[in-house]
């Protein structure tokens, strides 16, 4: 259980799920320690390349859960966060950044590039999941910062296996992103739907379930891209 409910203690709680989630993934084990064929490292990226150009639409679920403004919610703060986010995507050509790095990898046509169904799957399960009227605003965006914390290690694990078990140096720019700005925004969110109590155990449990659920997704894909 979480000693406290601020922001740092939570974070802690959730970096230990980051990190044994990660431990325990067949997938990042073998791409860390060089075991990955290219071709399937290449097919995996892709649709991992897939579900990112949709992950907007799970900013869009949080927005559209939001509580009205002038009803005693930080409606406001929330609300510029995840436009903020969003604004980063763009306006830093994320989309660009990981193009190039799938041309490094040998990627042909992008846009001929199909998302398999356990993709399709992992896309959707976040409207499917948050929009449901047992769920709350609260864990919506609880579920999506969560999820935001595990992109700081696994960017520094793909970097570190590209460079050191691949001899793969250029176009690494996207996965140099957020190591610290992820953290920022959770702070950010969390302050604004927290409650400090025994009542947060469900939010808290909201973002391990996304994290587990993201580090799920690379197996998957992993498994099905075998052979």
């Amino acid at each position: 259980m979480t000693a406290g409910w601020s922001g740092n203690s939570v974070v802690t709680e959730l970096s230990d799920t980051v990190d044994n989630a990660f431990a325990d993934s067949p997938f990042w084990r073998a791409f860390t320690a060089g075991e990955v064929p290219l071709d399937q490292l290449r097919a995996v990226f892709l649709q991992y390349y897939l579900w990112r150009n949709a992950f907007h639409r799970w900013f869009g679920v949080c927005i559209a859960r939001s509580p009205a403004i002038n009803s005693g919610a930080d409606t406001e703060y929330i609300l510029r966060e995840l436009c903020e986010h969003i604004d980063e995507e763009i306006d830093g050509d994320h989309h660009g950044l990981i193009a190039r790095f799938l041309k490094v990898l040998g990627a042909g046509d992008l846009l001929a590039v199909r998302p398999v169904p356990l993709t399709v799957r992992y896309i959707d399960h976040f409207a499917e999941t948050y929009m449901a009227p047992d769920r709350t605003s609260e864990e919506a965006i609880a579920a999506l910062a969560g999820r935001e914390l595990a992109a700081p290690k696994r960017n520094l694990m793909t970097i570190e296996a590209f460079q050191e078990k691949y001899g793969i140096h250029e176009d690494l720019e996207f996965f140099h992103l957020h190591a610290e700005l992820e953290v920022e925004h959770f702070l950010g969110l969390w302050g604004a739907v927290a409650t400090q109590s025994e009542q947060d155990r469900r939010l808290v449990e909201a973002a391990k379930d996304e994290i587990v659920r993201h580090v799920r997704f690379w197996d998957d894909v992993y498994a099905a891209t075998a052979g």
